[in-house]
């Protein structure tokens, strides 16, 4: 950019050290809108990204020399992000900082911009532990010293406002994207498909859920709902990390007398997560809460048809190609599966529906939207 006839560029540090690990949905979200940054360059910014020191020979191979590399020691997040960061913007001399979740505790001329995931513990206690709250309530306290919050739809844009987070002139929304990588069925081979069934011994045919098993993301009902179903062989299938939650859920699977219907992948790599999701028959998403919902998104990508939660983001993310439920019941839930079942017409209309809606997010516009937001804000 042009300003009095010179080229102007700001020096801007990008929290990262989820890049490379760290939670699942962090690290998915932080790796993609890095990639989009640093593959599609943008003038106006000279980026410089904040890594941990532990995966230093990763980043290093990973990362084009145009990109600065900041490498900091392994502590915790917040700690860092509070307390380092700032000392380390201001040895390189960095103007804006976007920091993941909690900014930084120094009101220095360093310009803080917070990536606010989700505030979902200020409205939903009862989903996390006493330790998690605590730990999350610090976002907080922190964000009032941010000079901008970017947070994931307008659902949780209202969720900060009502909390007194910040005021509604600080507070952007840019929606998360969606990777190029999940394809329908159509895109693989038969062998593919063979081999990947018998790695994870899956059936042909089942019913998905991806993302982490706990109280919140409803599982116990969607478990319930199996013996209500029409279909009385279809097999579920849950993909993610098993949470504290684990053992209260699989005595909940003997009670409901479907434990040779329910099968745990665990944490699925994500050169197979792609798979797990263009395989399945009907993706089930009946979290009673969500900052923004992504896998119903990955699934429409994939050609599978959605049943999510008519609650917070997800009805605002999903739109019209998604159908509906009601968490708290699990006849619902059957009902609407059974729906999409029992009826070929509706269900080849809800996987076109689905691709088309999915077209309106991508990872590229995401980056895009986070960097016009800073740019806008601190250099024009």
């Amino acid at each position: 950019m042009l300003v009095n006839g010179q080229h102007k560029t700001i020096k801007l540090g990008i929290d990262a050290k989820w890049f490379f690990k760290g939670p699942p949905s962090g690290n998915m979200v932080v790796k993609n809108l890095v990639n989009e940054m640093v593959n599609n360059p943008n003038d106006q910014f000279q980026l410089y990204l904040l890594i941990t020191r532990d995966c230093k020979k990763q980043a290093l191979e990973h990362f084009p020399s145009s990109v600065k590399l900041i490498f900091l020691p392994v502590i915790p997040n917040m700690v860092s992000n509070m307390l380092l960061v700032p000392l380390i913007a201001r040895v390189y001399g960095l103007q804006v900082v976007l920091f993941q979740n909690f900014s930084s505790l120094w009101p220095n001329k360093l310009r803080k911009v917070v990536y606010i995931h989700d505030v979902l513990f200020l409205d939903y206690p009862q989903y996390y532990s006493g330790s998690e709250i605590a730990y999350f309530s610090k976002m907080k306290r922190l964000a009032a010293r941010a000079d901008m919050i970017i947070t994931i739809s307008h659902s949780e844009k209202e969720r900060l406002i009502k909390n007194n987070v910040a005021g509604e002139n600080r507070i952007a929304v840019v929606y998360h994207g969606i990777n190029n990588a999940f394809k329908t069925l159509t895109n693989y081979t038969g062998e593919s498909i063979r081999g990947f069934l018998h790695k994870y011994n899956l059936p042909n045919k089942y019913l998905l859920y991806v993302g982490r098993v706990n109280i919140r993301k409803n599982i116990f009902h969607l478990v319930s709902a199996l013996n209500l179903l029409d279909d009385k062989l279809i097999k579920l299938v849950v993909a993610g990390e098993l949470g504290s939650d684990i053992n209260l859920l699989k005595d909940h699977i003997q009670t409901e007398g479907v434990s040779h219907r329910v099968i745990f992948t665990g944490h699925i790599p994500e050169e197979d997560l792609y798979l797990i999701y263009a395989n399945a028959t009907v993706f089930c998403f009946p979290s009673y809460a969500e900052g923004f919902g992504l896998p119903p998104l990955e699934a429409m990508q994939c050609g599978v048809p959605v049943v999510v939660s008519h609650r917070t983001a997800m009805p605002e993310v999903c739109g019209d190609a998604a159908i509906y439920i009601d968490p708290d019941y699990p006849g619902d839930i059957a009902e609407k599966i059974s729906f999409l079942l029992n009826d070929t017409v509706l269900y080849q209309k809800k996987v076109l529906e689905g691709i088309d809606h999915a077209k309106k997010f991508s990872w590229q516009l995401s980056a895009n939207g986070i960097l016009k937001l800073i740019g806008d804000a601190y250099i024009n």
